[in-house]
């Protein structure tokens, strides 16, 4: 065919969005992309295919936007909607849910992150696709830079849904006081822009430096264009995940990101993260692994290094945007 011509639909400030709209379009050879959070009447005319993730503005009109846009819808969905009654965005998705479950019902072709979230989408759409979220490895924020230290830094990023997981964390790091002169832990995603918000970090920060009596440095949210730059502090990531149906449905994209620092990495030992064995991290089999990993490498800098360029290295491999964007090219194609 000539040309694929893509538009993209998604909030400059979605963090799903960036990772499965703008990068995949951003980075995919031989098509006219164009992003936007709004398709205005100049925007309408000759595109192959409307991508977006998740929620829309045409969720309750489909009919009426295949007729503006004259083109294949493709729907993609990166986590499972039906969230655990712990979930602070549970009683939302009540409502999000039935959104997104005909989303998935209207759209000419579905791609997921991994294949436990497909087998839930399929119960809607046959046309069903698994993409995993894949980096561009050496690009735009991407990149190696790392500021310097004289500390080892713990380091973990994310947002308020997370409380459950870094709780995990509290028993295992109260035991680094003994390095409380070599370490600092950073964590990263603080908000405080509503008290609801800032109640959650507080107690985040509070299980990650053991009520404050670790050394610290606490990084503001920043916009998906730019986060990586909190990863610049990390010398070693802890990535804690609780073992459940909805966390199975999750991708690995923390994995992702640190490699692109090549900083080695501590990981729960579930799904998704396990699912590929080989993967080149420390696993956690129960809480006391947490410490003991990290023990080993607050006092091996030469293992850091290898096991960040390892990691690096596997997931440049198996996880580079351009590798992953022919099968999606493809595939768009597929239903034109």
């Amino acid at each position: 065919m000539d040309v694929l011509k893509v538009i993209g639909m998604t909030d400059q400030n979605s963090g799903c969005g960036y990772h499965r709209v703008l990068i995949p379009l951003g980075f995919m050879n031989d098509i006219k992309g164009y992003v936007t959070n709004l398709i205005t009447p100049d925007k309408t005319d000759g595109w192959d295919v409307l991508l977006y993730n998740r929620l829309s503005p045409f969720d309750k009109k489909w009919d009426e936007a295949r007729d503006i846009l004259k083109c294949k819808v493709v729907m993609d969905i990166d986590d499972y909607w039906k969230l655990p009654p712990n979930h602070i965005n549970y009683g939302h998705y009540e409502t999000f849910g039935k959104r997104i479950e005909n989303n998935i019902a209207q759209a000419d072709l579905v791609t997921v992150t991994n294949e436990a979230l497909a087998e839930k989408a399929r119960e809607f759409n046959s046309n069903v696709m698994v993409f995993p979220n894949a980096i561009p490895y050496g690009r735009n924020q991407f990149i190696e830079d790392k500021r310097p230290s004289d500390r080892v830094r713990i380091f973990w990023a994310g947002g308020v849904t997370h409380e459950e997981d870094i709780r995990m964390l509290k028993g295992p790091l109260s035991k680094l006081k003994m390095y409380a002169d070599k370490i600092q832990m950073v964590i990263g995603g603080f908000t405080d822009t509503d008290e609801y918000s800032k109640s959650i970090w507080d107690r985040m920060f509070s299980y990650f430096t053991c009520g404050g009596q670790l050394p610290y440095i606490k990084l503001h949210g920043t916009k998906p264009i730019n986060y990586m730059q909190m990863y610049e502090h990390a010398d070693i990531m802890v990535i804690p995940l609780e073992d459940s149906e909805w966390h199975s449905c999750k991708s690995n994209l923390k994995i992702l990101e640190a490699a692109s620092k090549r900083v080695p990495c501590i990981v729960s030992n579930v799904q998704p993260y396990n699912v590929e064995k080989d993967c080149p991290v420390l696993w956690v089999n129960s809480q006391k692994d947490w410490f003991t990993h990290l023990n080993y490498l607050i006092n091996n800098p030469n293992a850091r290094v290898e096991l960040g360029n390892q990691l690096y290295e596997w997931a440049k491999e198996k996880y580079s945007i351009e590798k992953v964007n022919e099968g999606r090219r493809a595939a768009f194609e597929s239903i034109c």
